[in-house]
């Protein structure tokens, strides 16, 4: 017997997703092509200039802390010879939103900028030397140090819960 239109419709929409709710996972095997690694590594270090520029506002300070963070992961696990550089990046990106709290501008000096480019420059040749698990491994356990991702994924867990 063969479904209608209508009847196929309805029958897709009555599908869950495996995890929850909305949720949509991507396999693996999925990895930018060449010219996307090479954006997200220039992306990061455009956006340090912006920081010694004064042009600089929030959402670079985020993206830029979130490049920082994946690389100390990346160097706990992979390669601590890095990790001092990454430690001295964390707290520049500290110091600029301290200094952003007090002054309401974003901005760094001089050593904060070197050693964020320094952390940045570091990053790209971690991403360059690592296979793509090693890289999602390292991405994941940044997302589960955020408290905001920890209460998303108790939300994911409660709905998986009732299906």
């Amino acid at each position: 017997m063969e479904l209608n239109r209508a009847q196929r419709r309805a029958a897709k929409k009555q599908r869950r997703p495996a995890r929850g709710a909305g949720h949509i996972q991507l396999p693996i095997n999925i990895r930018f092509n060449a010219a996307d690694e090479t954006q997200l590594q220039l992306v990061p270090l455009g956006l340090a200039t912006t920081l010694i520029e004064g042009t600089a506002d929030e959402s670079t300070w985020h993206t830029l802390t979130l490049r920082v963070n994946w690389g100390r992961f990346l160097a706990a696990a992979h390669f601590p010879e890095a990790e001092p550089a990454m430690i001295a990046a964390q707290d520049a990106m500290r110091s600029i939103n301290a200094r952003h709290d007090r002054a309401q501008t974003w901005g760094a000096s001089k050593p904060e900028y070197d050693a964020i480019y320094e952390a940045l420059r570091i990053c790209n040749e971690m991403q360059q030397q690592c296979t793509r698990r090693e890289l999602r491994d390292a991405l994941e356990r940044v997302y589960a140090a955020n408290e905001y991702h920890q209460r998303v994924e108790a939300i994911k867990t409660r709905l998986d819960a009732r299906a």
